[in-house]
């Protein structure tokens, strides 16, 4: 049973003439007839009566007939739903970021790809980075936002956006109430870091305070830079953090600018080299295109 045939019994049915039903369908009557022919015998049924005068339907083709219009139906959904996909229009997309980055702009990105692309689902999972790397090469993750660089030749990473770093004190700190400070400025204080071997990144930060002259004092380690705020609130010190974490974080904290040499917080979009996704490849595209915006 194919689904022309049942195209050709279900017009045959709404026309009960084959000669209207064969206009319809574009063709001539002995491929229409040969058509009804070839489904009764698959079905071991007389669907049709014809006599020289008028068409009807058996009591066998009224019963059939929902049953081949539900078919028809559901065969066109699913052909616009595969073309949907197809287009990038469609689909899952699964996404791994740490806390930090999803508060640093890209919920703000998720939400306007959402607006614009509402056949794709988009689902979110936090992770650490290494396990954000783990995931997208094990096919369980289709694209992951991360702060570090990849080193798996499996994988390709593109460049999404940048943020400046500030440093983070209590409110009550004595430097709390300036417009801005230097990274040396706290060489006294206890610092809060991104644990060094947790990330390229997290490297990076600890680069920066040391080629400020000065080794610092260690009060805690952590892996996302999103657990920092409620331990510099605790009073475990100061710390220097992606500027996006000021976001929608409460409490007795200040969050001021570095000058004149901020450090920066690059994030990469990073996916598996042969990775074809139309999902994947409609986002990508998206957020080059806000990036490309950003940049004229």
């Amino acid at each position: 049973m194919r689904m022309r045939q049942l195209q050709c019994f279900v017009v045959l049915a709404e026309e009960l003439s084959f000669t209207r039903a064969a206009q319809r369908l574009n063709m001539s009557q002995p491929p229409l007839s040969t058509q009804i022919q070839t489904l009764e015998r698959d079905l071991a049924a007389q669907l049709i009566l014809r006599t020289s005068r008028k068409v009807t339907l058996t009591r066998a083709g009224e019963a059939f007939l929902g049953h081949a219009r539900s078919i028809l139906d559901q065969y066109e959904r699913a052909t616009q739903e595969i073309a949907a996909i197809q287009q990038g229009q469609a689909g899952m997309l699964e996404i791994g970021a740490t806390g930090s980055i999803l508060r640093g702009g890209l919920s703000d990105l998720l939400s306007r790809f959402a607006v614009r692309n509402p056949g794709i689902t988009l689902r979110v999972t936090e992770q650490p980075p290494s396990v954000q790397i783990t995931e997208v090469i094990s096919h369980r993750t289709d694209v992951s936002f991360n702060r570090s660089i990849p080193r798996n030749r499996d994988l390709t990473h593109e460049f999404a956006w940048c943020e400046e770093m500030v440093a983070l004190l209590p409110q009550d700190h004595p430097l709390a109430t300036q417009d801005a400070i230097s990274i040396a400025d706290l060489r006294d204080d206890d610092h809060v870091l991104l644990r060094p071997d947790s990330s390229d990144f997290a490297t990076y930060v600890l680069s920066r305070i040391i080629d400020a002259g000065y080794q610092p004092k260690v009060s805690q380690q952590v892996v996302d830079a999103q657990s920092i705020p409620s331990l510099i609130a605790s009073g475990f010190g100061v710390s220097i953090v992606p500027a996006g974490i000021a976001r929608l974080t409460a409490g007795p904290l200040a969050f001021l600018p570095i000058r004149p040499d901020p450090p920066m917080a690059q994030v990469y979009m990073v996916y598996r080299r042969d990775e074809q996704g139309s999902a994947l490849q409609a986002f990508l595209a998206h957020v080059r295109a806000e990036r490309h915006e950003v940049s004229a």
